[in-house]
């Protein structure tokens, strides 16, 4: 673990994760909260582009959900999709994230029981929330999603594959049951710099906060 820079309000750690050592965190899910509405924020910092980062991915080889930062033949665009056969999920984002030098803040808030399909599913990069996609397929309503009862969880890699995450981690945090936007989790500071804040959340059955706090 490395200590980031100061940041006003809360101190972070962050994890290193190498994509050559093969480095990911795994935990198997009890019954969740719901399948079908929870939320993903994280901190993250790329060290290697054009290749397939991968944030978390829930997956029992039939019903997968995965959250990457990959490149598609045209950029490193943010994506999240679920795979059942099909796609039945599939949101690619026309931003691409190329710098290294920078750390994203990434939520993800996913609420499949809404009547629009637009609601169902929102990601938000450093406070804003994402409105350009190349590619927008939005699941059906009250689509359970490949988050499930004994499934693994994985952050940073994608189970089977060569795929992992290369950069650092700070601050991850899993909501399991609602469907969040970033102000429960950071906010602009008075130089309008997007920020962490202390998350004030109920984590819910299969919930979850790495903070990183030391090597172990």
């Amino acid at each position: 673990t490395g200590t980031w820079p100061p940041i006003p309000a809360i101190g972070l750690n962050s994890a290193r994760f190498n994509k050559a050592s093969g480095d990911y965190l795994n935990r198997t899910q009890g019954t969740p909260t719901s399948r079908r509405t929870f939320t993903y924020s994280g901190w993250i910092k790329l060290s290697t582009l054009n290749v397939v980062n991968v944030l978390f991915q829930s997956a029992n080889g039939s019903n997968d959900f995965v959250l990457n930062i990959q490149n598609n033949g045209s950029g490193n665009d943010l994506r999240v999709y679920n795979y059942q056969g099909s796609l039945n999920l599939d949101l690619r984002t026309s931003q691409a994230f190329r710098d290294v030098s920078a750390w994203y803040h990434i939520v993800l808030a996913v609420d499949t029981t809404q009547l629009t399909d637009s609601n169902r599913v929102k990601m938000y990069v450093n406070g804003e929330q994402v409105t350009s996609f190349s590619t927008a397929t939005y699941p059906s309503q009250n689509f359970d999603t490949g988050l499930a009862n004994g499934v693994p969880m994985q952050i940073g890699r994608i189970q089977s594959t060569s795929d992992y995450f290369d950069g650092y981690m700070s601050d991850i945090n899993f909501v399991d049951g609602q469907a969040l936007d970033p102000t429960s989790f950071g906010a602009f500071n008075a130089n309008g710099v997007w920020t962490p804040i202390p998350p004030g959340v109920t984590y819910g059955t299969n919930g979850f906060r790495l903070k990183f706090e030391n090597s172990a």
